[in-house]
């Protein structure tokens, strides 16, 4: 926090001494710290592209900001509230640090910018070596920053469901309290945890996931309190650490917890009674101070009457629950959402699309999204594939969308096109990455899913392998 707040008041400095709002990216395109006036402005949103666009220019000049060839594809196209803007690459010794813009939204301003071009671009220059002296290592705008892009994935949209959650979430900063999130699949748990995380007293310690159905029952127990030399026939010679270990002092995040098996259940709760956690094998019992995020898609209520979860170790894990609402319960942060992801696919398709129609945006509302913003994802990642303008258009949605008259559809219609576009991502995953063992664990990393779940989903679409 003190390396961010000192990057942004090094800025206010410069933009009240030079009277010029200023904003500055990292060489992702990712906005690090700006002026206030910049933020009321433009927001935070990014025209990734543009970046990489100008990343062989040392300097850039744009003064008819959204009408420039540059501005093609940018969500401002046409409409920027920049009257005119310097942007500027920093780099030392052949390393690229990010962007620094100085920039003008009113008439008066811009002919500044214009005419006192020379003057603006000495400021420049001299900011961008002392930001350089200052950050040492551009590693440092990577790490720290890089949660805003996932985390906007749920925390998006006005609805009151999510602003409810917003404070909730300000309120659990300095908690070490364990927190259970639920939500049907694809609502954003896992990403949920890891802004929870990232907001914690706890951000400094390692986020370590496992997700509970993965992990083969018999793996589970080694896996989660780690083994000594001789704890079991094959185990490494020199023991290993369990998950327990590996967060100690940071976070542990337990998806789909209804899953844990009903034996290991007992062991749970007393690290989390004792803090103590003993590898198997092991005499000597090792404190921990873990923070333990849990997430589900089922009704932990329901395992518990059902004798599959227990009830004790629901109450100690349940202090601060939390739930993500489906997307059909918020469409009106469509209007959000739809931009948002379309700007983060850019770089993925390769298309610069500058936005939808309004009759795109009508159809996806009408859908009640069993696969919640996961799905909403696929669509409009496939929708820019098939896109040959610079705005999403009915013509592009997947055949499945093109034939639905309202959100009236039948359950199985609602099904088969959620099937339709889960096999055609995954087949379009594995020509991406390869067919072989490596390719499908870039597919399951980037699907969100374990390799047995996609290994179990080829087996369901009949997805044709090809031999090696």
């Amino acid at each position: 926090m003190l390396f961010m707040s000192s990057i942004t008041k090094m800025i206010k400095a410069f933009a009240e001494l030079l009277q010029v709002e200023i904003a500055f990216f990292n060489s992702q395109g990712l906005l690090i710290a700006s002026t206030e006036e910049y933020i009321n402005q433009k927001k935070n949103r990014v025209y990734s592209p543009f970046f990489k666009k100008q990343f062989k220019e040392n300097l850039s000049f744009v003064n008819d900001p959204g009408n420039m060839k540059m501005c093609k594809g940018c969500h401002f196209q046409s409409n920027c509230p920049s009257k005119a803007e310097i942007l500027f690459k920093m780099t030392e010794n052949e390393i690229h640090f990010g962007f620094l813009s100085f920039v003008s939204f009113s008439n008066e301003g811009q002919k500044k910018l214009i005419i006192q071009q020379d003057y603006y671009n000495y400021w420049l220059s001299l900011l961008s070596d002392l930001l350089i002296s200052f950050i040492g290592n551009p590693k440092n705008l990577t790490v720290d920053f890089a949660r805003d892009k996932d985390s906007i994935h749920y925390i998006l949209g006005n609805n009151n469901q999510l602003n409810d959650l917003k404070e909730l979430l300000s309120n659990v900063v300095n908690s070490s309290s364990s927190v259970v999130i639920t939500g049907e699949t694809g609502t954003g748990k896992s990403l949920l945890a890891k802004l929870i995380h990232e907001q914690s007293i706890f951000r400094k310690g390692k986020f370590v996931e496992i997700n509970c159905a993965s992990i083969p029952e018999s793996l589970f127990e080694s896996e989660l309190f780690g083994y000594e030399n001789g704890a079991f026939t094959g185990a490494n010679k020199n023991g290993k650490a369990g998950y327990f270990e590996l967060a100690d002092r940071g976070t542990l995040f337990l998806d789909e917890i209804g899953d844990l098996p009903l034996h290991l259940q007992p062991k749970l709760l007393k690290i989390l009674q004792d803090g103590m956690v003993q590898r198997l094998g092991g005499t000597h019992p090792q404190k921990v101070n873990v923070r333990i995020i849990a997430a589900t898609n089922q009704s932990l209520e329901k395992l518990i009457n059902e004798k599959k979860f227990r009830a004790d170790l629901y109450y100690r894990l349940n202090v601060i629950p939390i739930h993500l609402p489906p997307l059909r319960e918020r469409k009106d942060d469509l209007e959000i959402l739809v931009p948002t992801l379309i700007e983060r696919l850019q770089e993925r398709t390769g298309k610069f699309i500058e936005s939808c129609s309004e009759s795109y945006l009508k159809r996806l509302s009408q859908y009640h999204w069993p696969g919640n913003i996961r799905e909403l994802e696929n669509v409009i990642e496939y929708s820019m594939n098939m896109e040959k303008t610079y705005q999403l258009t009915e013509s592009a949605l997947p055949f499945s969308f093109k034939n639905f008259e309202d959100s009236r559809l039948s359950t199985e219609i609602q099904s088969n096109s959620l099937k339709t576009l889960e096999k055609e991502g995954i087949i379009n995953a594995l020509k991406k990455y390869g067919f072989d063992f490596e390719g499908k664990k870039l597919v399951a990393e980037e699907l969100g899913i374990s390799m047995r779940t996609l290994y179990r989903k080829i087996e369901k679409y009949s997805i044709f392998i090809p031999s090696s």
